[in-house]
């Protein structure tokens, strides 16, 4: 019985991994890493590339209503400051710091001292604030020759002795200041000082202990759980805290309609206004997965002090994004693409008649599986499986068979038998004169 189980076993095994399947997958892939060194080499396809670097099939996820809609996050307070002066800043901070919140987090570079009247100001405000979160910034040095940051910039120590820093960079993948932000790095380190990031340093400020859990992870760079734009955040215009000339020249300031108390407060630049010539302003703002014109992006559809509040959320609500590492999803990639390839030369074999009909469908049905469940676990599990591997290499491994057993088996199978031939070929019998003669006579001699 054991006998007929392993030989059951090994039937089995030979006829899943023959020869030919092994090597159609492998030029498979071969293929993918020639088009991709092309696409790289040359300039007039950079447009191709950059496309495809800044598309992701989960951006539906946020944009295409897939997900079931968020509820406003109700902790945490979007302030905008818009143009005013460091005095009209000096006077949101005072009348925010009034109501006591738990934290408040300043999107703004006050690196450099100004008018010393409104410099005083804008510092006596931010010493009323128990939790104060300031910008610091990443940067490299004027003659850095490293890839990596080397410097960082501080607020000027006149206003950033009153509180803790986070860099505010965020990252746009490539050299284009026009790609989506997906991802942000929680923590970097430079020159051996460890800096947090902006919305992880206000987030230790509201929970330590969800803040902790979720640095523990310990991700290089993390994936945004994006909850959405200002609109789902508590959010007060310039307008709303310091009110508005009513044409007598006197302006009063309006009671806020929101409590600020105990709240997460992040002030920064979202426009001039709310008005529409928000919409119109790249000024630190972001194209990110929210946008509803994922595919083809025409003007950035967030500021940056929207995606800090982003990944508070997301810290402090406990939603992080788990994916699958690269080798999983190459590992994935060939597991598909080889089964592809038995299954697309058992019809090449058995049913040629019938090869491009069932192949196609099998091709585009499995291509849109794959990308629809890719989408659906991310919607509903936060969980984002990079399949752009995989279904590409499921989209090319039919026409790529027909090339292998019309031309490129040929060259294998040649090359094959040359190579059994010169490991297996029988060497000539050498046999020296002395045993020739010792050697006892034959009939024939």
């Amino acid at each position: 019985m054991a006998d007929k189980k392993s030989s059951l076993i090994i039937r089995i095994l030979k006829a899943v991994f023959k020869p030919d399947y092994i090597y159609c997958t492998l030029l498979v892939f071969l293929f993918m890493v020639g088009i991709r060194q092309l696409v790289e080499k040359f300039s007039f396809l950079n447009p191709i590339e950059i496309a495809l670097e800044d598309f992701e099939m989960t951006d539906i996820v946020f944009s295409g209503g897939i997900r079931e809609t968020p509820s406003i996050d109700t902790n945490i307070v979007l302030v905008n400051f818009g143009n005013l002066s460091r005095r009209g800043i000096a006077r949101e901070i005072e009348i925010i710091a009034a109501q006591k919140p738990k934290v408040v987090g300043i999107d703004c570079s006050f690196r450099v001292l100004k008018k010393q009247e409104d410099d005083s100001l804008l510092a006596l405000a931010m010493s009323k604030i128990d939790n104060l979160v300031l910008y610091s910034k990443l940067d490299f040095t004027k003659n850095s020759q490293s890839d990596e940051f080397d410097t960082l910039l501080y607020c000027h120590p006149k206003f950033s002795q009153y509180g803790s820093s986070g860099f505010c960079n965020l990252i746009t993948p490539g050299d284009s200041g026009y790609l989506t932000c997906r991802t942000f790095k929680p923590v970097d380190s430079v020159r051996g000082h460890i800096e947090n990031a902006f919305a992880i340093e206000i987030a230790a400020h509201a929970d330590q202990e969800k803040t902790n859990m979720f640095l523990s992870r310990k991700k290089d760079v993390e994936i945004i759980n994006f909850r959405g734009n200002k609109d789902y955040y508590y959010s007060l215009d310039v307008t709303d805290l310091l009110g508005h000339d009513d044409g007598t020249g006197f302006i009063q300031e309006p009671e806020l309609n929101i409590s600020l108390k105990d709240k997460i407060v992040i002030m920064g630049f979202m426009g001039e206004n709310f008005g529409p010539s928000s919409n119109l302003t790249r000024e630190d703002k972001f194209h990110t997965p929210i946008n509803k014109n994922y595919a083809g992006k025409a003007y950035p559809d967030m500021f940056g002090v929207v995606v800090h509040a982003n990944i508070v959320s997301m810290v402090l609500n406990e939603t992080p994004v788990n994916s699958m590492s690269e080798w999983g999803g190459l590992l994935l990639a060939v597991l598909l693409c080889y089964l592809n390839v038995i299954f697309f030369f058992y019809i090449h074999d058995y049913f040629p008649s019938w090869y491009d009909l069932v192949v196609k469908t099998v091709q585009v049905l499995e291509v849109l599986l794959i990308l629809g469940a890719a989408v659906m676990i991310y919607a509903n599990y936060n969980y984002s499986m990079d399949v752009t591997v995989a279904a590409i290499a499921v989209g090319l491994c039919g026409d790529i068979l027909e090339v292998y057993t019309g031309a490129m088996y040929n060259i294998v199978t040649r090359l094959r038998d040359r190579l059994k031939l010169i490991l297996f070929q029988k060497q000539p019998l050498k046999v020296s004169a002395d045993e020739i003669q010792d050697s006892p006579p034959t009939d024939e001699s």
